[in-house]
């Protein structure tokens, strides 16, 4: 995997903290909430192998990713800034999915808050597909990543069990940043 160093690097300098300590917000303002989310989100479909799904002709243009959002959006900017980035050499598109069918087209799904109550459904709708499920709220249970704050601190949990059902690989670097793997 490429960028072990950036991952690391981004995860725990933004991840320290929501807001900064006095000291520290007289050098550099707080990093907003979903700026924070959108970098994870990211740095977690850099360290994710997807099954390889295409042709293994030598000059085959291999596809795009898709980061989608399911619900109402509150990432704004932070998210339109990743579009066209590359991922491992491949383009990445950040689509807003507000129906069930339109799930299974994504590498990986953010499930609001407010869409979070409905996480069996969805998991229903994605299936056996290779679709990395990450949500900020405790009634998306079963998601494949949770993000919370914890304290100043933006964590994530890594189900396993999860991630493995859907066909992913999620590289150690980033269950060593886990708060917990289970």
């Amino acid at each position: 995997m490429k960028m072990p160093g950036l991952l690391i690097a981004v995860l725990l300098s933004l991840g320290c903290g929501l807001s900064t300590s006095s000291h520290a917000q007289a050098t550099a303002p707080p990093v907003p909430e979903y700026v924070m989310k959108a970098t994870y989100l990211y740095n977690f479909m850099v360290f994710t192998e997807w099954p390889n799904t295409e042709s293994n002709a030598p000059n085959t243009p291999r596809e795009g990713l898709n980061l989608c959002v399911f619900g109402q959006d509150s990432f704004g900017a932070a998210l339109t800034n990743l579009e066209g980035k590359n991922v491992n050499g491949r383009r990445l598109s950040v689509q807003r999915v507000n129906h069930l069918p339109g799930v299974k087209k994504c590498h990986l799904l953010f499930v609001t808050e407010r869409e979070a109550p409905n996480m069996q459904s969805i998991q229903g709708a994605i299936g056996d597909a290779p679709v990395l499920t990450v949500a900020d709220s405790p009634l998306a249970a079963n998601a494949a990543i949770m993000l919370s704050v914890d304290g100043n601190r933006l964590v994530f949990d890594v189900n396993v069990q999860r991630v493995k059902k859907q066909g992913l690989n999620l590289s150690s670097k980033v269950l060593q940043l886990a708060r917990s793997t289970n």
